[in-house]
């Protein structure tokens, strides 16, 4: 998973504003919020700033592009990933359970081994939400991935 990629030009596409949860080998791994850039997949864990990280971070946002305000958000936690969205393959929706249904957003993409991996994400939503049915976060990232993938491999530039 790629760690140095910057871009001033940089536009955040999507975002999860609730908590997503990283998934493995079927248990949640770890909570954090998961954001779409026009170059980028990264999933940021949760954590706790220190007063002067808040400071930092306000001062970032007033005074810098959205590609330094991720790339310091990146360093805020040795776990934190992003994927390009060169190296993604595929974004599809799965099951993480039938009972309770728990809808899961799966990512597949080449390892710098050149190796499939799969990410799986599963989002939380408000009780009210889910009981109303009136939200699908799994399918409207599944959707809007597909689309960022399209449109980079639309621009077809090297290094990017």
């Amino acid at each position: 998973m790629d760690r140095s990629q910057s871009d001033s030009t940089e536009a955040v596409i999507k975002q999860f504003p609730n908590t997503t949860y990283l998934v493995e080998g079927g248990e949640v791994r770890s909570a954090g919020n998961l954001i779409l850039t026009d170059r980028r997949l990264l999933f940021l864990k949760q954590v706790n700033l220190s007063q002067k990280q808040v400071q930092e971070i306000q001062e970032l946002v007033k005074e810098s592009t959205t590609g330094k305000i991720i790339q310091y958000s990146l360093k805020l936690h040795k776990k934190n990933f992003q994927l390009p969205l060169s190296s993604i393959v595929s974004a599809k929706m799965g099951l993480l359970s039938i009972i309770p249904l728990r809808p899961c957003l799966r990512v597949q993409y080449l390892s710098a081994s050149k190796k499939i991996r799969i990410l799986t994400f599963v989002f939380t939503l408000p009780l009210l939400k889910r009981l109303m049915l009136s939200e699908f976060p799994t399918l409207s990232w599944m959707q809007t991935i597909r689309k960022a993938i399209k449109a980079e491999r639309k621009k077809g530039t090297p290094g990017h």
